[in-house]
């Protein structure tokens, strides 16, 4: 019999290809900006601007109401304002997983990350100004891309900053895989973010203050790599690491000096979160299999009379299907006709929200009228969004033509959202505060161009919110319509056989 997610960290995670190509971009090493541009510090405060930080929350802000139709958080509030917080989680979206965490949080986060990530035109300066710390990986060592002893000398420097920092009560958001990737499966462990954690901790108990809180942190989004899609940020509890402090390592901290936790207690602490994140991840061999168990829980629950009404309710429903499964309690035969299902939807361009304990579901006509009502909501605002078609039409094509995966996707629409404001939008709010001032407030032109092009940004951003609006109950009604042929259709009453079987099943 298997074991329920997490409890057996013997399990193989998804494998690890170190054939995989590098990307351009952690190919270009830039050491002088690497030794010269970054802020750092090691007196337990945080490196980075204030007041960057907080314009370029704000920005996120906005990607974050437009890249997500649905946004949910749990488990923050059990998070102490005046300890430290090391947030780990599960990588699967790129840049787009630690603005998620930003956004559902209030903490001021110190960043690590890969050293280009320092040292690009655009975001590079962003990255800097809030006090982003770069490491260099191994797979750079290896490639021949830098040198053992430059590597050593940035990576010291840099996690001997967050380590204090975390320890002066701020976050930090740590992916322990090391890289962003497709599967429904966590990859191995790297065993940097560990180190940062135990030292965090040292640092903390070599300047008497609380330790750290290290949380694993579940980010469940319907679909990773797709625009509008749901997401909900689970703050799991917290992991045990006092009993994993060394006590030599707290002595090099208090003299200013990186040390390295032993061996023995970086395994420890990767099992702990390893065993942690399993069960806050969709943990599945495919996403196949996955959409099957959410299969399964939509039929129980729409049985019991109490159908999933958000995304954290299904990401909850599925999570008990796959470990009742895995301990016994529900027959691993269900998966058979749960499959069946999961294929049709599929090919129908439909999900598990299709179905119901009765078949496929039956709409009614009000997601006409809302459709017709949201395409009238999409012209109405056409004539500002169309504002933003520029930097849509570049992160859409960038999005599908890098090299970094599909997995940095929604990075490209994320970026593209956060710097409109401050890089393409004063494009045309400018001449338009020019002409307005012009026409109207001749004697204080100037003046008003000013405030007129300031004042339409905020405009702008509304009436991209509300073109998404309608932009969704668009694509509801397409969903609509692709149920209704389904369900005309002669899959239909395999369908509703297959989820007989899996009622009959569930008792």
């Amino acid at each position: 019999m298997q074991s329920p997610s997490g409890l057996d960290i013997e399990r193989s995670s998804a494998p690890y290809d170190p054939n995989v190509e590098i990307s351009a971009s952690s190919r270009r090493l830039n050491r002088n900006a690497l030794l010269n541009k970054i802020r750092w510090r090691h007196d337990g405060k945080h490196p980075g601007s204030l007041l960057a930080w907080k314009i370029l929350r704000s920005m996120l802000r906005l990607s974050w109401y437009t890249q997500f139709r649905t946004r949910e958080q749990s488990g923050y509030e059990d998070v102490e304002g005046d300890r430290g917080l090391v947030a780990l989680a599960w990588h699967t979206a790129g840049l787009v997983d630690p603005m998620a965490i930003v956004q559902s949080s209030d903490k001021r986060y110190i960043m690590v990350g890969r050293h280009d990530l320092m040292t690009r035109p655009i975001l590079g300066r962003w990255a800097r100004a809030i006090g982003s710390q770069p490491v260099l990986r191994q797979r750079e060592i290896d490639e021949g891309i830098t040198e053992p002893e430059f590597a050593k000398s940035i990576n010291d420097r840099s996690l001997l900053t967050v380590a204090h920092t975390i320890a002066g009560g701020n976050g930090c958001i740590i992916m322990p895989e090391g890289t962003s990737q497709t599967e429904p499966r966590m990859m191995p462990l790297r065993s940097g973010p560990m180190r940062i954690a135990l030292n965090a901790a040292a640092a903390a108990q070599s300047n008497n203050q609380k330790l750290p809180s290290i949380r694993p942190v579940g980010l469940h989004f319907r679909t990773a790599w797709e625009f509008r899609t749901d997401c909900y940020v689970e703050f799991g509890e917290e992991i045990e690491i006092s009993d994993l402090v060394d006590d030599s390592v707290v002595s090099s901290l208090m003299d200013g000096r990186w040390a390295e936790p032993s061996r023995d207690n970086v395994n420890e602490l990767r099992n702990r979160i390893k065993q942690s994140l399993d069960v806050i991840t969709p943990d599945a061999e495919s996403w196949d299999e996955f959409h099957s168990w959410s299969v399964i829980s939509h039929i129980e629950k729409s049985n019991q009379g109490q159908p999933h009404l958000k995304w954290s309710d299904e990401v909850h429903g599925i999570r008990s299907v796959r470990d009742r499964i895995r301990t016994g309690e529900l027959p691993t035969e269900i998966m058979e006709s749960a499959r069946k299902i999961e294929k049709e939807l599929q090919s129908s361009g439909l999900d598990p929200r299709s179905i119901d304990c009765n078949g496929i579901k039956k709409d009614n006509l009000s997601k006409e009228i809302k459709g017709l009502f949201g395409l009238f909501l999409m012209i109405l605002m056409t004539p500002l969004s169309i504002m933003t078609l520029p930097q849509a039409i570049v992160a859409w094509w960038l999005g599908n033509n890098s090299d970094e995966g599909l997995d940095a996707r929604s990075t490209f629409h994320m970026m593209a959202v956060t710097f409109s404001p401050v890089v393409v939008w004063p494009i045309f709010t400018i001449p338009i505060g020019i002409w307005i001032s012009q026409s109207y407030f001749v004697d204080y032109t100037i003046l008003f161009s000013v405030i007129i092009a300031i004042l339409l940004i905020p405009v702008l951003h509304f009436s991209n919110l509300i073109f998404l609006q309608g932009y969704d109950l668009v694509s509801d009604f397409k969903q609509t319509s692709r149920r209704r042929r389904l369900k005309k259709s002669t899959k239909s009453q395999s369908i509703s056989e297959d989820i007989s079987v899996i009622l009959g099943l569930l008792k």
